[in-house]
């Protein structure tokens, strides 16, 4: 599975499931990081994927009203932890 369908799964479930996907977002930052590799030796970003990603950022920044606090601020760190990854794309090493 590519990453915007991950990403765009993960949405689904968290607006339409109500559901945090611990697993899911996992598999997605993993895949996230190897892109970032990828993207910075070709020095381009496939559109599809900046927009899954923007799409993804957004929806884990807006959270969703019918998470208990603690998934709650789960999601917060998420958005936080998929923009420092992202950010990397501007630093000359990545870990």
């Amino acid at each position: 599975m590519d990453i915007s369908e991950l990403i765009y799964g993960l949405i689904v479930k968290m607006r339409c499931e109500n559901e945090f996907d611990e697993d899911v977002y996992n598999a997605i930052k993993e895949k996230l990081k190897a892109k970032i590799v990828e993207w910075k030796k070709s020095g381009c970003v496939p559109n599809n994927e900046v927009v899954a990603i923007m799409s993804l950022i957004e929806q884990l920044v807006g959270g969703n009203r019918f998470f208990d606090e603690e998934t709650a601020i789960r999601v917060e760190d998420a958005s936080i932890e998929i923009m420092e990854i992202i950010n990397e794309l501007n630093s000359d090493s990545f870990q």
